[in-house]
């Protein structure tokens, strides 16, 4: 079994949301915090991040519309869609093409999506502010990943089989 430097870097993300999270629940934050005014401050933030409604570009608006109602969760910052992922699928190849329409995104997830396949590589690898990329239990080949991985440059990441050995 071999880890990689990709998987390193999901898995701290998530060990840190995950951290965040827990405490935020239970409340271990400092002693002299205001546990509910945190908890009101983080959900207008959380609020603020997923308000579709921010999105300046009427067709970009449209897709991310388009996206969360097929189970995305989506994330704006300054008008534009920054974050997409799909965590228990629900996206394809048709829906994924909305994606060109989110020029600005730097994050994308696909989770359990097998109906996407090497028909959106070319629409994934279009999105030249991408920065990282999971996907995990799609139908992209290596050879799609691999062109993904090229087309987005060596500071991108790319969690897939085929990009994580190299």
């Amino acid at each position: 079994m071999y880890t990689s430097n990709s998987r390193l870097r999901i898995g701290r993300r998530l060990l840190a949301a995950s951290l965040t999270l827990a405490l935020t629940i239970t409340g271990c934050g400092d002693p002299d915090s205001n546990v509910e005014g945190e908890s009101e401050t983080d959900q207008a933030t959380m609020d603020s991040y997923t308000d579709l409604s921010k999105i300046t570009d009427p067709n970009e608006m449209k897709a991310a519309k388009a996206l969360k109602n097929a189970g995305a969760n989506v994330f704006v910052e300054n008008g534009s869609v920054i974050d997409v992922g799909f965590y228990n699928g629900g996206c394809d190849d048709t829906l994924a093409a909305n994606l060109k329409h989110t020029p600005n995104v730097k994050q994308v997830a696909f989770f359990n999506c097998p109906k996407v396949t090497d028909a959106s590589t070319d629409t994934i690898a279009g999105l030249k502010k991408l920065a990282s990329v999971v996907l995990t239990d799609t139908s992209i080949t290596d050879a799609g990943a691999k062109k993904i991985k090229q087309a987005l440059g060596k500071d991108a990441v790319v969690s897939h089989p085929a990009t994580e050995m190299q």
